[in-house]
Formats: C-alpha cells, sequence, structure tokens
C-alpha cells in the first residue's frame, strides 16, 4: 500500500506535468469587495483592461472569499448572468452544462439521485447520504429531494468536483453543489417577471422585492407561482373488456401548481458584525406520482409484458392507468385517491450566518441551518395502462438542523488558518406499500413497512496556510467525524425492530488533506493535492416485501472511504485564454452502490469493494479579437471502473452472459457475476462541452447575448447490473440563448432553447417488476426494461421588467 508522502510525491508530479486554470493574482481587500458585490458580472466585467480573467468570480471553496483562478482545486463556477441566460433554475438543468455531472429520478422519496465523475450514492435509499451533496447557504442539506426546490434567484453556483472532506459539514466523497441565493441589493430594485415553455405550456410569474430599510439593514423579497401543464403525454390504449385498464384522469405530466418564496434580511449592527437570515418556502402539488415518467424502453419480446401492446421506446409519450380505488384502497394509509397518483410536498430551508470581526484579521462565523421536507407520494408503478402494481401511499417526513462555528484569520504574516467545528441532527420518517393486481384470485396488499431513522454527527476540522514567499502555498488540514444512526422498523403496524441483526450503528473517520500550490508566474499557477474523503455507513430503507417479519435481518452497509491526489494548472494565456487542467486519480474502498430488486420490488444499497476513478478535465474560456465573442469549452476524459466487485445479476442474464458465481443450491442457480474491470455505472468515459457567448451594443442603447453550446456524453450504463439494455447510447445535446435588454436594463426578453436536437435520454434504468424470471441459469426469461426519460426540446420565452431599479 502507497504511504501518503508517496503519493503526494506522486500528486506533486502530476501538477508539475499538466497544463490548465486561471492566474493566482494578488488583490488588496478593497478590490476583492468589491468584486464580491457582483457575483453575476459577464466575463467582460472583469475584462475592461483587455484582459480576460475571471476577477469577477468569487468562489468559497475553503471557507474564505478567494478569486476562482487562486484556489488549488477543480470548480466550475456559473454567475447571475450564466444561471439567467440558460435558465438554471434546478439541479436538473445544471447537468446540461457540467461535464460529468449526472441526476436522476427515483421511485423512492429519496430525491433522486446525483453523480460526478460517475461517483454517486443511487437513488435507492431515503435513509442514506449523497456521495455528491447539495450545501445551500452555507448548510449541507441532508436530502437531495432539495434539487427538486426550485433554485432561483441565485447569485452563484459552485461545482466541486472530487472529495470534499474538509469544510462542508459532511464529507462528500463525490464532490459538492454549492448554491448561493442572492443578497439585498444597495438600492431599491422591484422586479417583475413571467415565462412560457412551448412545448408544454408551463409558465411562471415571478416578483422581486430588494431595498435598504435604513443604512444598516437591508432586505429582499421573492414569491413565484407555477402553472404546469405537462410536458410528457400521458396515454392509454383500448381496455378491450379488461377491467385493470382504466385510463388516466389525466392528459399530460407533470400536472399542477407550486409556489415558491425566500425572505432575505442583511444586517450591519456595527463595523464588526454582519448577520444574514434566508427563509425558504416551496410547495408543490402535482397530479401523477414521482415515477409517471418512468416509461419502458426495451421488450425483449416486442411487445410489453403483463400490458396490452404499447411502444417500447423513450419519447414524450407515457403510458399509464388509473388504477381501481379499491384496489388502491387496500394499501394501508391510503387516501383512496386514483391509482396514478400524485405528488404533494412542502420544504422549508432557514440560514442564519453571524460573521463577527473579533480583530481586523480574526473572523469568527456561525452557521446555523434548519430545513423540513414532508411529502405524501404516491403512484402507479405497473409502466404501462394496465395497473398490475401500485404504491398508493409513500410518505416521507425528514427535519434537520446543522450548526457550524468556524474562526478564521486574514493575517499579513506567512501562516493562516480556518479551524471550526459542526454538529448535526436529523430525524427522517419514511413508509411503504404495494398492492399487485396482476395474478388471480384477487388483489393483495404486501404489507405497510415504517422506518424511524435518527441520527447525529459531530467534526471538528482545521486548515493551515503557509506561504513562505509570494509564490508557494502550502495548505494542510484535517476533518475528524463521529456519527451515529438509530433505526426503528415496524412491519403493518408492529414494531420488529428487535428482528433487525443491528439497529444502531456508530462510524468515525479521521480525514487528512494537503495540498501544494506553486505560481510560475504572474499568470499560471500549477497544484497538486491529496485528499481523503468519509461517507458514513447505513440502513438500508428499502422494501424488505415482509422479509424483516422472519427475523435476524440484515440491512446495513459499511462505511464509504476514498483516497487519492489530484493535480492541475490555472492560467492566463496571451492575457486573452483562461485554461484550467485537473488530473485525478482516487481509490475508493466499499463504495456505495445502489440497484434495484425485482423480487422485493425495491432499491437495494451494497458495497462495492474497490472502484478507481482516474481522469483529466480541462475547460477554457477565450476572449477572442472579434468585438464581444468568448469561446468556452470543456472535456472530461474519466476512467472509472470496478476493481473488486461481485454484483447481483440482472434479471434474465444466463450463466453463458456472466451470471455463473456463487450457486445457490436451494434454487439450482448463480446468483452473481464479476464486475471487476468494468466502467462504473454513470460514468461516460468522455463528455465534452463548446460554444461561445456574443455580446453586443446596439447604437439606440438596446444591449444583446447570443448564446450557444454543445453537450456531447458518450455512451454509458445507467444501471448497476449492467444488463445490454440499460445502456446509454452517446449523445449529442444543443442548446441556444438570445437576450435583449434596455439600454437602462429596466427591460429584458430572453428566448431560451433546450436540447435543440430532441434527443430522450436515460441517468437511471433497471427491470420492470413482474416481467421476466430467473437469472443464473441457462433457461431464463428475460425481463422488459424501464428508465426515468429526461425532457427532449423545450424553448423558454421569460420577459422581464424592472419599474424600479
Amino acid at each position: 500500500m502507497r504511504t501518503i508522502l508517496g503519493r503526494l510525491l506522486c500528486g506533486a508530479a502530476v501538477a508539475a506535468l499538466t497544463t490548465g486554470s486561471a492566474m493566482a493574482q494578488e488583490v488588496d481587500d478593497s478590490t476583492l469587495e468589491a468584486v464580491a458585490i457582483d457575483y453575476g458580472a459577464t466575463p467582460t466585467a472583469g475584462a475592461e483592461d483587455g484582459v480576460a480573467r475571471m476577477s469577477s468570480v468569487i468562489v468559497t471553496a475553503r471557507k474564505r472569499d478567494e478569486l476562482l483562478e487562486d484556489v488549488p482545486t477543480a470548480i466550475t463556477a456559473f454567475g447571475t448572468e450564466d444561471i439567467a441566460r440558460l435558465n438554471l433554475s434546478s439541479i436538473d438543468d445544471l447537468s446540461s452544462f457540467t461535464p460529468g455531472l449526472q441526476t436522476a429520478e427515483s421511485s423512492v422519496s429519496s430525491g433522486g439521485s446525483i453523480s460526478l465523475r460517475g461517483v454517486g450514492s443511487g437513488s435507492s435509499n431515503y435513509l442514506g447520504d449523497q456521495a455528491v451533496s447539495i450545501n445551500v447557504d452555507g448548510m449541507q442539506v441532508g436530502t437531495l429531494n432539495i434539487r427538486k426546490s426550485a433554485q432561483i434567484d441565485l447569485a452563484q453556483i459552485e461545482v466541486l468536483r472530487g472529495p470534499q472532506a474538509l469544510f462542508f459539514g459532511k464529507n462528500s466523497p463525490g464532490g459538492v453543489i454549492s448554491l448561493k441565493t442572492a443578497d439585498p441589493t444597495p438600492n431599491r430594485l422591484v422586479e417583475l417577471e413571467t415565462g412560457f415553455e412551448t412545448v408544454s405550456q408551463d409558465r411562471y410569474y415571478q416578483a422581486l422585492y430588494s431595498a435598504p430599510i435604513s443604512d444598516k439593514v437591508g432586505i429582499r423579497l421573492l414569491a413565484r407561482y407555477s402553472d404546469l401543464k405537462g410536458y410528457f403525454n400521458v396515454k392509454t390504449v383500448p381496455a378491450d373488456g379488461d377491467p385493470l385498464v382504466t385510463p388516466a384522469h389525466i392528459s399530460h405530466w407533470p400536472y399542477g401548481e407550486e409556489f415558491f418564496a425566500r425572505g432575505t434580511i442583511v444586517a450591519d449592527p456595527s463595523d464588526k458584525l454582519r448577520i444574514k437570515a434566508k427563509i425558504t418556502y416551496n410547495t408543490s402539488e402535482l397530479e401523477g406520482g414521482s415515477i409517471t415518467a418512468l416509461q419502458r424502453i426495451d421488450c425483449p419480446f416486442g411487445s410489453p409484458q403483463l400490458q396490452p401492446d404499447f411502444p417500447c421506446v423513450a419519447d414524450r409519450d407515457v403510458y399509464r392507468g388509473n388504477g381501481r380505488p379499491q384496489d388502491v384502497a387496500l394499501a394501508a394509509g391510503a387516501t383512496g385517491v386514483n391509482g396514478i397518483g400524485y405528488r404533494n410536498n412542502t420544504q422549508v430551508l432557514s440560514t442564519i450566518q453571524a460573521d463577527y470581526k473579533l480583530t481586523p484579521n480574526l473572523t469568527a462565523t456561525s452557521v446555523t441551518g434548519y430545513y423540513s421536507f414532508d411529502e405524501v407520494n404516491s403512484h402507479d408503478a405497473s409502466i404501462g395502462p394496465r395497473a398490475v402494481l401500485l404504491v398508493p401511499y409513500l410518505p416521507f417526513e425528514m427535519e434537520q438542523y446543522t450548526q457550524e462555528l468556524r474562526l478564521a484569520s486574514d493575517w499579513d504574516g506567512p501562516l493562516n488558518f480556518t479551524t471550526g467545528a459542526f454538529y448535526e441532527t436529523r430525524d427522517t420518517y419514511g413508509s411503504q406499500d404495494a398492492v399487485i393486481t396482476a395474478f388471480p384470485p384477487a388483489p393483495f396488499a404486501i404489507g405497510q413497512e415504517e422506518t424511524f431513522q435518527d441520527q447525529n454527527a459531530f467534526s471538528i476540522f482545521a486548515q493551515l496556510i503557509w506561504t513562505p514567499n509570494d509564490r508557494l502555498e502550502v495548505s494542510g488540514g484535517a476533518r475528524y467525524s463521529e456519527e451515529e444512526k438509530d433505526l426503528r422498523f415496524l412491519h403493518r403496524g408492529v414494531d420488529v425492530t428487535a428482528n433487525l441483526q443491528k439497529d444502531s450503528l456508530k462510524f468515525d473517520n479521521l480525514s487528512p488533506e494537503l495540498t501544494i500550490s506553486y505560481d510560475v508566474n504572474d499568470d499560471i499557477m500549477v497544484f497538486g493535492s491529496y485528499k481523503e474523503g468519509f461517507k458514513s455507513g447505513g440502513f438500508d430503507g428499502g422494501f424488505t416485501n415482509g422479509t424483516i417479519a422472519a427475523g435476524n435481518f440484515a440491512n446495513t452497509f459499511d462505511e464509504e472511504l476514498v483516497s487519492g491526489f489530484e493535480g492541475g494548472l490555472k492560467a492566463t494565456l496571451m492575457d486573452q485564454l483562461v485554461v484550467n487542467v485537473t488530473a485525478y486519480d482516487y481509490d475508493y474502498e466499499d463504495l456505495q452502490v445502489g440497484a434495484f430488486d425485482p423480487d422485493s420490488i425495491s432499491f437495494k444499497v451494497l458495497n462495492a469493494a474497490a472502484a478507481k476513478v482516474k481522469g483529466i478535465e480541462a475547460d477554457f474560456n477565450w476572449r477572442t479579437p472579434a468585438d464581444g465573442l468568448w469561446l468556452r469549452g470543456s472535456l472530461a476524459l474519466n476512467d472509472a471502473k470496478f476493481e473488486d466487485f461481485l454484483s447481483g445479476c440482472y434479471l434474465g442474464q444466463t450463466i453463458s452472459e456472466g451470471c455463473d458465481i456463487n450457486f445457490n443450491p436451494v434454487s439450482g442457480a448463480y446468483i452473481q457475476q464479476d464486475m471487476a474491470g468494468r466502467q462504473l455505472n454513470n460514468a461516460p468515459e468522455v463528455a465534452a462541452t463548446a460554444g461561445f457567448l456574443y455580446q453586443r451594443q446596439f447604437s439606440n442603447g438596446v444591449g444583446m447575448d447570443l448564446t450557444f453550446d454543445a453537450t456531447y456524453s458518450s455512451d454509458y450504463s445507467a444501471n448497476l447490473r449492467q444488463s445490454p439494455q440499460d445502456v446509454q447510447d452517446a449523445f449529442t445535446k444543443l442548446n441556444a440563448s438570445v437576450r435583449l435588454f434596455g439600454a437602462d436594463e429596466r427591460w429584458e426578453l430572453a428566448l431560451v432553447g433546450r436540447n435543440l436536437t430532441d434527443e430522450y435520454t436515460f441517468n437511471a434504468s433497471g427491470p420492470v417488476t413482474l416481467t421476466g424470471r430467473g437469472s443464473g441459469t441457462e433457461i431464463t426469461i428475460p425481463g422488459d426494461r424501464s428508465a426515468f426519460v429526461s425532457k427532449g426540446r423545450e424553448v423558454f420565452l421569460k420577459l422581464t421588467y424592472r419599474p424600479i431599479k
């Protein structure tokens, strides 16, 4: 096993040999403060001297305000105007412009999944943590359901790739998406906005008020109402006397209403103290359950099994039934509504940050966070117009409190530090049941299963930054973490916690990090890092199909560990071209992965023994000699493979197809396949973007922004067990926008096109329950495959008016 010193030497070597990111320039405090006010500055805003700089982007990857080009780590950042031009209103939207970032839906209340560089936790477990976490205004949110909350009125988005153990609350071995919402403006601002999507005919109405209410206090209030008419067509087929084929009561999905509001207050009661408080409220009421977009993408017999004939293809047409009320009512707790289901949820997110200058160069910071998510979800899981499998009641509740305290120095000398402590408490409740109608003599409910999890986490962290001269910086630190989780399990209303092998878990970890950066000259900085990361183990909250009642039930998984290095270069070349390149090599032990188990009708979490993720990422931003024209692009080459992993076989996999390990004498079949050497799922080997921004000012004062971007992904598997039908072929998506605005910016008109090539793709796929049979023999029946299909072409029209600016 390599020593830490050996890895650091390798990292330093990589840093010296690679080429890559923006220059590390010195700025005084006044420059940094002026830049920090305008997160949304355009690239040209920092280039008045004709130099293509990124100085308008301030990031907080190390819990201190720093210029993007000065931070020795891999970051992709979007400012206010980029967010507006690209119409980035959710994490899912962000994946279209960030190579290697993928999001997917889920049939449970986990909020789906996010992966970076192929590293993610899957969408299977609402009790677990994610490998790629979301941080909003300094709070690490404990569920990916936050990605479904409209992330509007953002000041900046930062995507930090690779392990982020040191600074972001709970360790994130895959990366962090950090969202910063906008603060009050120094002058009074009233903004009215409306938007319309031409394909779905969705529309929204938004109002913003921001102003100082005294020389010490400013407020910002925003509200948005969205009327969703539904992108996907919900279809059925003739019943032909089949009582299980009933048309849905909606013709499109998602269909419903959403309301979003945020209030912000920033107070400076003294020259030493600043307090920033934010509260976000989001409610969503949708007809049709969370998996209505799940479609059959492959039918090996030419037509769907247990269903009338309809196309097995990924497109806008979704085939669903409504389910009979008497079948829905069989599930405990069901509200008796239609079988196609609904999804109603409410989210509340609140943060309070207080910064106090103990001395001019020593700042104490407190960040207090509260998050709650309350949802009732139900859906038709038949994936067809014949309602053979219903999930009538799927409630989920989570309440989370976090507290972080930090102390950071900003001395003129060679040494500076950041240190702090973090505490989190989280309570989670989930319930699941299913009704099967496909088989005689009568429909039946499998039985409600409920889980209650309490968890607490505590950690301390510290980083020391040493700059012995103007060129060299050495930073090192570590985070020590402790976590406890307790689970209570109910089956059909009876407490069966005693049937668990374990109902309490404890974890601890020390994750160190060391980074060396060197300014080759005023325009080029190279860096190398060694990092370790950790994600605690936990309980699998997946449906057991009644197995819990038998006793001695094992539903735990181990902690995930990562170690490795990355190195790169940030440069500004010829005063016009910003280039970033990063190389990385990480080893993952006990990688937490999830896969759908058609037998238990649920997802399962397990540990892959070992995986290696390595690759190279590069991006550039070039201010061309042509006035107002910027070119940009990125390339990610990712080699992410399992090194040691015995996975369950996919449904219908024969011995000759690789299901040939661990023979079960009871069933007379093999049950595992060897995944060593296989690419991780959701890990394309090549991902790239290319585009341009053209800015022009007309003689009448009207301005124009024109953007175009192409996104490419090579093929990848969208399921852990990797059947041939789970492969998403390579694709290219095109995005474009044009924005016109007045000379005084009181009005804006924008036309935004996304996925203009009308590609229907998927990031999560799996077998269709109740189809196919058997694995591990030479006589099997392959099952149908299904996937959560992305939206095709979308065209947005937005109008913004500022009567007071």
